[in-house]
Protein backbone atom coordinates (compact mmCIF):
# COMPACT_ATOMS: atom_id res chain seq x y z
CA UNK A 1 0.00 0.00 0.00
CA UNK A 2 1.26 3.30 -0.90
CA UNK A 3 1.54 5.71 1.96
CA UNK A 4 2.00 8.57 0.39
CA UNK A 5 -0.85 11.00 -1.22
CA UNK A 6 -0.92 11.05 -5.05
CA UNK A 7 -2.87 13.58 -6.17
CA UNK A 8 -4.98 13.70 -9.43
CA UNK A 9 -5.42 16.66 -11.86
CA UNK A 10 -8.29 15.85 -14.85
CA UNK A 11 -7.32 18.38 -17.57
CA UNK A 12 -9.07 19.74 -20.68
CA UNK A 13 -12.39 19.83 -19.33
CA UNK A 14 -14.65 21.30 -21.85
CA UNK A 15 -18.30 21.18 -20.95
CA UNK A 16 -21.04 21.08 -17.96
CA UNK A 17 -20.87 17.47 -18.08
CA UNK A 18 -17.16 17.09 -17.32
CA UNK A 19 -17.81 19.67 -14.50
CA UNK A 20 -20.49 17.03 -13.33
CA UNK A 21 -17.96 14.17 -13.47
CA UNK A 22 -15.26 15.40 -11.38
CA UNK A 23 -17.47 16.93 -8.46
CA UNK A 24 -19.07 13.18 -8.09
CA UNK A 25 -15.64 11.95 -7.94
CA UNK A 26 -13.16 14.77 -6.88
CA UNK A 27 -9.91 14.68 -8.18
CA UNK A 28 -7.54 17.45 -6.72
CA UNK A 29 -7.39 19.62 -9.70
CA UNK A 30 -9.37 20.37 -12.77
CA UNK A 31 -7.57 21.92 -15.84
CA UNK A 32 -8.70 24.73 -18.19
CA UNK A 33 -6.88 24.66 -21.50
CA UNK A 34 -6.20 28.29 -22.79
CA UNK A 35 -3.93 27.46 -25.54
CA UNK A 36 -4.82 26.60 -29.06
CA UNK A 37 -6.22 23.00 -29.02
CA UNK A 38 -9.19 21.35 -29.69
CA UNK A 39 -10.28 21.40 -26.07
CA UNK A 40 -9.20 25.40 -26.04
CA UNK A 41 -11.74 27.75 -23.53
CA UNK A 42 -12.52 31.06 -23.98
CA UNK A 43 -11.97 33.32 -20.51
CA UNK A 44 -15.96 33.38 -20.50
CA UNK A 45 -16.25 29.82 -21.08
CA UNK A 46 -13.37 28.83 -18.49
CA UNK A 47 -15.42 30.95 -15.93
CA UNK A 48 -18.96 29.95 -16.65
CA UNK A 49 -17.51 26.13 -15.89
CA UNK A 50 -15.57 27.09 -13.00
CA UNK A 51 -18.94 28.57 -11.19
CA UNK A 52 -20.19 24.73 -11.49
CA UNK A 53 -16.81 23.35 -9.87
CA UNK A 54 -17.04 22.18 -6.25
CA UNK A 55 -14.69 24.94 -4.25
CA UNK A 56 -12.19 21.98 -3.39
CA UNK A 57 -11.52 21.20 -6.79
CA UNK A 58 -8.51 23.89 -7.68
CA UNK A 59 -8.82 24.94 -10.78
CA UNK A 60 -5.57 24.95 -13.18
CA UNK A 61 -5.10 27.06 -16.54
CA UNK A 62 -3.27 25.90 -18.99
CA UNK A 63 -1.47 28.62 -21.44
CA UNK A 64 1.60 28.31 -24.39
CA UNK A 65 3.62 31.60 -24.80
CA UNK A 66 0.47 33.54 -23.60
CA UNK A 67 0.78 37.58 -22.91
CA UNK A 68 1.03 38.17 -19.25
CA UNK A 69 -2.24 40.14 -18.99
CA UNK A 70 -4.53 37.98 -20.80
CA UNK A 71 -3.12 35.22 -17.64
CA UNK A 72 -3.61 37.93 -14.87
CA UNK A 73 -6.89 38.85 -15.88
CA UNK A 74 -8.50 35.28 -15.11
CA UNK A 75 -6.84 35.17 -11.73
CA UNK A 76 -8.37 38.27 -10.85
CA UNK A 77 -11.50 37.08 -12.09
CA UNK A 78 -10.90 34.10 -9.77
CA UNK A 79 -11.36 31.43 -13.08
CA UNK A 80 -8.16 30.00 -11.92
CA UNK A 81 -6.46 28.94 -9.40
CA UNK A 82 -2.98 27.72 -10.23
CA UNK A 83 -1.09 28.74 -13.70
CA UNK A 84 0.14 26.11 -15.42
CA UNK A 85 2.91 27.20 -18.76
CA UNK A 86 3.25 24.61 -20.51
CA UNK A 87 5.11 26.67 -23.64
CA UNK A 88 8.68 28.16 -23.97
CA UNK A 89 8.62 30.97 -20.75
CA UNK A 90 11.34 31.75 -19.75
CA UNK A 91 12.90 32.31 -16.74
CA UNK A 92 12.55 36.44 -16.91
CA UNK A 93 8.83 35.55 -17.81
CA UNK A 94 8.28 33.52 -14.73
CA UNK A 95 9.46 36.00 -12.29
CA UNK A 96 7.83 39.32 -14.30
CA UNK A 97 4.37 37.29 -14.04
CA UNK A 98 5.00 36.20 -9.80
CA UNK A 99 5.31 39.94 -9.45
CA UNK A 100 2.69 40.71 -10.74
CA UNK A 101 0.63 38.08 -9.11
CA UNK A 102 -1.40 37.96 -5.55
CA UNK A 103 1.34 36.45 -3.67
CA UNK A 104 1.35 32.79 -3.04
CA UNK A 105 -0.27 32.47 -6.06
CA UNK A 106 0.97 28.74 -7.57
CA UNK A 107 2.88 28.76 -10.98
CA UNK A 108 3.67 25.43 -12.81
CA UNK A 109 6.33 25.05 -15.30
CA UNK A 110 5.77 22.59 -17.59
CA UNK A 111 9.17 20.68 -18.86
CA UNK A 112 8.89 18.62 -22.05
CA UNK A 113 11.20 16.07 -21.14
CA UNK A 114 14.00 14.60 -23.82
CA UNK A 115 16.56 13.29 -21.19
CA UNK A 116 17.10 13.62 -17.52
CA UNK A 117 19.05 16.81 -17.86
CA UNK A 118 16.06 18.93 -18.72
CA UNK A 119 13.88 17.67 -15.49
CA UNK A 120 17.40 18.70 -13.38
CA UNK A 121 17.52 21.87 -15.19
CA UNK A 122 14.10 22.69 -14.48
CA UNK A 123 14.75 22.59 -10.92
CA UNK A 124 16.04 26.15 -10.89
CA UNK A 125 13.21 27.63 -12.24
CA UNK A 126 11.21 30.34 -10.17
CA UNK A 127 7.93 28.53 -10.59
CA UNK A 128 6.40 26.28 -7.45
CA UNK A 129 5.89 23.09 -9.01
CA UNK A 130 7.29 21.40 -12.42
CA UNK A 131 5.32 19.54 -14.55
CA UNK A 132 7.19 16.54 -16.67
CA UNK A 133 5.54 15.98 -19.86
CA UNK A 134 7.22 13.72 -23.15
CA UNK A 135 8.75 15.63 -25.49
CA UNK A 136 7.00 15.80 -28.97
CA UNK A 137 8.29 17.60 -31.91
CA UNK A 138 6.20 20.38 -32.86
CA UNK A 139 3.57 20.02 -30.06
CA UNK A 140 3.53 21.53 -26.63
CA UNK A 141 1.69 18.62 -24.80
CA UNK A 142 -1.41 16.16 -25.14
CA UNK A 143 1.18 13.90 -27.13
CA UNK A 144 -0.79 10.81 -25.22
CA UNK A 145 3.09 8.92 -24.94
CA UNK A 146 5.01 8.29 -21.65
CA UNK A 147 8.43 9.10 -21.43
CA UNK A 148 11.15 6.76 -19.69
CA UNK A 149 9.49 7.49 -15.68
CA UNK A 150 12.90 5.45 -14.21
CA UNK A 151 15.41 8.57 -15.65
CA UNK A 152 13.47 10.76 -13.38
CA UNK A 153 16.05 12.64 -11.25
CA UNK A 154 15.67 13.38 -7.48
CA UNK A 155 13.71 16.68 -7.27
CA UNK A 156 13.07 18.50 -4.61
CA UNK A 157 10.83 21.12 -6.07
CA UNK A 158 7.33 19.33 -5.93
CA UNK A 159 6.43 17.77 -9.77
CA UNK A 160 3.21 16.47 -11.75
CA UNK A 161 3.81 13.38 -13.94
CA UNK A 162 2.11 14.20 -17.55
CA UNK A 163 2.01 12.02 -20.71
CA UNK A 164 -0.19 8.53 -21.71
CA UNK A 165 -1.04 7.85 -17.86
CA UNK A 166 -4.05 5.71 -18.01
CA UNK A 167 -5.57 2.76 -16.22
CA UNK A 168 -2.68 0.99 -17.63
CA UNK A 169 -0.61 2.20 -16.16
CA UNK A 170 -1.31 4.33 -13.25
CA UNK A 171 0.04 1.79 -10.60
CA UNK A 172 3.56 1.92 -12.23
CA UNK A 173 2.93 6.06 -11.86
CA UNK A 174 1.85 5.86 -8.50
CA UNK A 175 5.52 4.51 -7.78
CA UNK A 176 7.33 7.64 -8.43
CA UNK A 177 7.49 10.76 -6.45
CA UNK A 178 4.89 12.48 -8.06
CA UNK A 179 3.22 15.20 -6.51
CA UNK A 180 0.39 14.51 -8.56
CA UNK A 181 -0.56 12.48 -11.69
CA UNK A 182 -2.10 14.45 -14.92
CA UNK A 183 -4.21 12.85 -17.35
CA UNK A 184 -6.22 13.80 -20.14
CA UNK A 185 -6.81 12.16 -23.22
CA UNK A 186 -6.85 8.85 -21.52
CA UNK A 187 -10.21 9.76 -19.94
CA UNK A 188 -12.17 10.28 -23.47
CA UNK A 189 -14.28 8.52 -25.29
CA UNK A 190 -14.78 9.50 -29.06
CA UNK A 191 -13.15 13.16 -28.17
CA UNK A 192 -15.19 13.78 -24.83
CA UNK A 193 -14.60 13.00 -21.03
CA UNK A 194 -16.02 10.11 -20.26
CA UNK A 195 -17.25 10.22 -16.27
CA UNK A 196 -16.76 5.72 -16.27
CA UNK A 197 -12.96 6.27 -17.43
CA UNK A 198 -12.44 9.53 -14.45
CA UNK A 199 -14.60 6.89 -12.41
CA UNK A 200 -11.96 3.88 -12.67
CA UNK A 201 -8.91 6.64 -12.58
CA UNK A 202 -9.78 7.75 -9.04
CA UNK A 203 -10.93 4.71 -7.39
CA UNK A 204 -7.74 3.26 -8.77
CA UNK A 205 -5.61 6.01 -6.84
CA UNK A 206 -8.11 6.18 -3.88
CA UNK A 207 -8.22 2.46 -3.07
CA UNK A 208 -4.09 2.43 -2.54
CA UNK A 209 -5.20 5.54 -0.33
CA UNK A 210 -7.22 3.82 2.15
CA UNK A 211 -7.68 7.03 3.88
CA UNK A 212 -9.74 8.45 0.91
CA UNK A 213 -12.06 5.52 0.69
CA UNK A 214 -14.88 6.62 2.81
CA UNK A 215 -15.24 9.95 0.85
CA UNK A 216 -15.43 7.85 -2.31
CA UNK A 217 -17.38 5.68 -1.51
CA UNK A 218 -19.65 8.35 -0.27
CA UNK A 219 -19.66 10.13 -3.60
CA UNK A 220 -20.49 6.57 -5.28
CA UNK A 221 -24.48 6.93 -3.74
CA UNK A 222 -24.25 10.48 -5.25
CA UNK A 223 -23.79 9.40 -9.06
CA UNK A 224 -26.59 11.18 -11.49
CA UNK A 225 -24.49 11.72 -14.63
CA UNK A 226 -26.28 11.12 -17.98
CA UNK A 227 -23.75 10.25 -20.85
Amino acid sequence: MNSKRTRIKICGLTRREDILAVNTWKPDYAGFVFAPGKRRLTGPEAQELKKLLLPEILAVGVFVNSPIEEILALTENKTIDLIQLHGDENPDYILELKGRLAPGFPVIKAIRVRQAEDMKNGEGLPADFLLFDTYTKGLYGGSGRTFDWSMIPDIKKPWFLAGGIDASNIKQAMKTEAFCLDLSSSLETEGKKDPGKIKEIIQTVRSEQPCQKENLDSTADNLSLKR
